[in-house]
């Protein structure tokens, strides 16, 4: 399976399917899907989230099936504590322990991580300089500004302008599903919601694009790939109820001393420290 799926590439490699984005030279980014691992429903299959009652065995197999697939080592990845919060932490190291929702690091021996299941994967890259990000945005961390927040404190901490970075969406909760109560016509600006047939929808990609754009950043890739209206693909909470499983979302960057598509480097990290993953805001 090798199909395009607008900036995203479908792939297969022994019975796991996932997306790749290949656009970045030099930087892998990778986004699960739920086909190919040996969860049972409601988990099915691929679930590779420990905290959503999933048999951990499963999980865990799941997990060393989707890592083989990509050629990753999982000691590698830096997961977070997510708690839909505006909180993004610099990784220096494949062992931090970390808590909020956003990460970046300038490191080739980490990966960095998060789970979802409607909300946004939104990854990041320096164009100029090699530095990574990563953000993961539901309604919460979006009504904060956690995307603009993210691109501020890479710019912050590293010395850059938002020009050279690069930002790409992943699969989540697209306005054709994301149905939501009048309420939040008080909350949101009126742009990014959407009447149909006296129903309201909350456009999230409209609403993380905007947030990017007033950060400075021009090159942003919003595949719109709804996760609610391909839950035979990927997992959603809006779709499934809470108990479902998640995606994960990783980037790292290539070792200059490998082919590119190879393995990640690093030293020996919490494999497992991502457990807490995501949270519905349903």
């Amino acid at each position: 399976m090798k199909e395009d799926f607008k900036f995203w590439r479908l792939k297969e490699k022994n019975g796991v399917v996932y997306l790749a984005f290949e656009g970045w030279k030099g930087v892998n980014v990778f986004y699960s899907t739920r086909i190919g691992g040996v969860s049972s429903p409601p988990y099915d299959t691929l679930n590779l989230h420990y905290g959503r009652g999933d048999d951990i065995s499963n999980v865990k197999f799941n997990r060393k099936r989707f890592f083989n697939a990509v050629s990753i080592d999982e000691r590698n990845i830096v997961y977070t504590k997510q708690t839909h919060s505006d909180i993004v932490n610099i990784v220096n190291d494949s062992s931090d322990k970390l808590k909020g929702d956003g990460m970046i690091t300038d490191r080739k021996s980490i990966v960095l991580g998060v789970f979802t299941a409607d909300c946004i994967a939104v990854f990041f890259h320096s164009t100029i300089n090699k530095i990574i990000s990563i953000v993961h945005s539901g309604r919460a961390g979006a009504e904060k500004g956690i995307a603009k927040k993210g691109v501020d404190k890479m710019c912050e901490a590293f010395d850059i302008k938002a020009e050279s970075i690069e930002a790409l969406l992943g699969p989540s909760l697209g306005p054709c599903c994301y149905e939501v109560g009048k309420e939040f016509l008080k909350r949101f600006k009126r742009e990014y919601l959407i009447e149909r047939k006296k129903n309201i929808y909350l456009d999230m990609w409209k609403m993380v694009r905007e947030q990017l754009e007033e950060s400075g950043v021009k090159k942003i890739l919003v595949p719109e790939i709804c996760s609610c209206s391909l839950d035979n693909l990927f997992f959603s909470y809006r779709k499934s109820g809470e108990k479902t499983g998640e995606n994960l979302g990783i980037i790292g960057m290539i070792d200059d001393r490998k082919q590119a598509g190879s393995d990640f480097i690093g030293s020996t990290g919490v494999g497992e420290s991502g457990q807490e993953g995501e949270q519905s805001e349903e």
